[in-house]
């Protein structure tokens, strides 16, 4: 029994982490995931609605969805390699379904104005504050 062994499973903790390190095959639980698909709430009750609630640029992709079941039942498989859809719109989509599910209404959350300054900008000023 190793060094890191012996410490790791002097907890019930521990236990479970030496268990989950293990190189055992896992079983296959996801496969079996049943999609929680959401009633219409308030006035989204359609997938042009939900993205354009949601903001960000996703109302462009509102023709990539034929209704309500396929906006829930649309993985990040789907979304990107089926429909085209990029990363950041694909993460924000994905998000916001899950929201749904939990029962929060969407809501549009503005990008920060702090950080949209370009790296060459932020150079150049860092370059003139130690000039100064």
């Amino acid at each position: 029994m190793s060094f890191f062994t012996r410490i790791v499973t002097r907890s019930a903790l521990g236990v479970a982490f030496a268990r989950s390190m293990s190189t055992e095959a896992a079983p296959a639980v996801a496969a079996t995931r049943k999609v929680v698909i959401p009633r219409p709430r308030g006035q989204v009750d359609t997938p042009e609605s939900f993205l354009k609630a949601i903001g960000r640029g996703c109302e462009k992709y509102t023709e990539k969805f034929k209704d309500w079941d396929h906006l829930f039942k649309a993985n990040t498989i789907a979304l990107k390699h089926e429909m085209g859809i990029g990363a950041k719109q694909r993460k924000w989509i994905l998000m916001w379904t899950n929201k749904f599910r939990l029962g929060i209404d969407p809501y549009l959350i503005r990008t920060s104005k702090k950080h949209t300054m370009k790296r060459t900008e932020r150079l150049a000023r860092a370059k003139r504050r130690r000039n100064d």
